[in-house]
């Protein structure tokens, strides 16, 4: 045939790319074998005759350009999950539906569930399907702190235990006791309650930590929580971040911070856990969840674009 190699190739690449047609159909055509037909293309491509765009966020509610670029930063993270969002209401709107397919498979594959009682924890237990998954009655789901009594708090962490046990037709189990106690001796005495024992005797199984992240600042949730003294310690810190009540600087450094008051899942035992997923968004949560990151607390993140964009600055320093 006499054809120049790169004029045989535009020719393949056009029957291939444009009209569809398979490789065997080409080299049938043209009357040349299949492996040349496959070397054409590999040269189209290597000499610019054609180049292949992948739109990445053309096709999806989530930014999977992001979510790869992420993925280079915290080589750690099992998975990253970024929603598209158009403002901060249309995340609070939506972020719940966005999260609760990705969550729903971990839930399948995790026999011990704890649950972190946030907002956006609640979220996405608000959007989860009755029909989650069939047969998991022995599946258990438990809180992983204590209670929240707050009335400017509309949270309540019994409720969310209670509502995904009752998705799942499991056992579930409540933590009868406050996240923070102002008296250390009285948080000792606590510990040793029964049915405290019984939650805390599951720590050490749990396969499936779901959880919110706060940049513990005044009018969080956890402020609400501290008294006075607590909360000046806190501000006196190098605290950027916060999780369960355990506390972090912006290098991902842990912080010694009311260990004596809290009632939740210790920084030990939350290092072991095997899936450890947080749903976290906010441009003034940007810097606690980098921080949350650096600590390799989690290994899936669920996000949006606005707070993935915020976050963006803080991943050099």
């Amino acid at each position: 045939m006499n054809i120049s190699k790169r004029e045989l190739a535009t020719k393949v690449s056009i029957l291939y790319y444009e009209e569809n047609n398979n490789q065997d159909k080409i080299a049938s055509k043209l009357g040349i074998s299949r492996s040349y037909v496959s070397q054409l293309l590999s040269y189209a491509r290597s000499h610019n005759i054609v180049r292949i765009v992948v739109n990445v966020e053309g096709f999806s509610s989530h930014l999977v350009k992001k979510e790869i670029e992420f993925s280079k930063y915290f080589p750690g993270v099992k998975q990253f999950y970024f929603m598209k969002s158009k403002s901060p209401e249309y995340t609070k709107k939506y972020i719940g539906k966005f999260a609760a397919p990705f969550v729903s498979e971990l839930i399948k594959k995790s026999k011990i569930i704890a649950i972190d009682p946030g907002t956006s924890v609640q979220k996405i237990i608000k959007e989860l399907k009755p029909n989650l998954c069939k047969n998991c009655q022995n599946k258990v789901v438990l809180p992983s702190i204590g209670g929240i009594d707050n009335e400017n708090v509309k949270v309540c962490p019994n409720d969310l235990v209670r509502k995904l046990g009752q998705l799942l037709n499991c056992e579930y189990l409540f933590l009868n006791s406050p996240a923070v106690v102002a008296n250390y001796r009285l948080r000792d005495a606590l510990l040793k309650e029964k049915n405290i024992q019984d939650v805390i005797s599951y720590w050490n199984k749990i396969e499936l930590d779901i959880f919110g992240i706060g940049d513990a600042k005044e009018g969080s949730i956890l402020f609400s929580l501290l008294n006075r003294d607590m909360i000046q310690e806190v501000k006196n810190s190098k605290t950027v971040g916060e999780t369960q009540i355990n506390f972090f600087d912006k290098q991902g450094n842990y912080l010694p911070l009311l260990e004596k008051y809290r009632i939740g899942l210790p920084l030990e035992k939350l290092r072991k856990i095997n899936m450890k997923v947080s749903i976290a968004f906010g441009k003034e949560k940007a810097l606690a969840i980098t921080s949350i990151l650096k600590a390799k607390l989690i290994d899936v993140l669920i996000s949006d674009s606005i707070t993935v964009h915020a976050m963006e600055k803080y991943l050099n320093n």
